[in-house]
């Protein structure tokens, strides 16, 4: 199974974050700005984008340049590119912050993954998972855990390891019932029998 990073030119990861990822053996993409807070820790495989947040495109970096007025995001041909190379697993990272319409945008590279029949999920002070069938995750207890419906409405089947279970619960846009519950155990499942959700998972510091 071939895993890769994606590196987005949002709010970089701390420090303490980019010290600890591992890199060996995964395929390496970098879009546009981005590379000012990697380059000190990774040469890319591939530097792709427009170019409009950098001041001048590296040298020693395979690029691949877009036109601005293009009909993608950075963040789009980024998981193209992942596809195009024959990632199965992806992390992104940098997909928070900046304008809140590209960080919406963002979110909806989880589904585009998915689409493309790769896993994916957004790195940062939450982890984001896209989820359509059933997700089963070890973590810490008392972490923050929200399920948010991605399709207009989203059955759960069935959770586990939640304060408050959320089995047989249908979420939909307009009540955000699924938000701010807590992990009670190091392990956490849910199994959805309709539509999708972003599983939002609170990372400790």
């Amino acid at each position: 199974m071939k895993k890769g990073l994606i590196f987005l030119n949002g709010d970089p990861p701390e420090t303490n974050a980019l010290e600890h990822i591992d890199f060996s053996d995964k395929f390496v993409v970098c879009a546009d700005g981005a590379y000012r807070y990697l380059k000190e820790y990774k040469v890319p495989d591939i530097l792709l984008g427009d170019f409009d947040s950098l001041d001048r495109v590296p040298e020693g970096v395979k690029i691949k340049k877009f036109p601005v007025d293009k009909d993608f995001t950075d963040g789009h041909l980024a998981v193209l590119e992942m596809k195009e190379n024959g990632v199965d697993d992806i992390e992104i990272y940098g997909a928070y912050g900046g304008r809140p319409d590209h960080e919406f945008a963002n979110y909806a590279l989880l589904a585009l993954a998915n689409s493309l029949g790769m896993n994916a999920v957004i790195k940062g002070d939450f982890d984001i998972y896209f989820v359509t069938d059933n997700i089963k995750l070890k973590m810490d207890k008392n972490v923050t855990v929200s399920l948010v419906p991605y399709s207009d409405t989203a059955h759960i089947l069935s959770t586990k390891g939640l304060k408050f279970d959320a089995s047989s619960l249908t979420l939909n846009k307009f009540h955000l019932i699924g938000m701010s519950n807590t992990s009670v155990s190091n392990e956490i499942s849910v199994e959805l029998s309709e539509g999708s959700i972003l599983l939002f998972i609170q990372r400790r510091r």
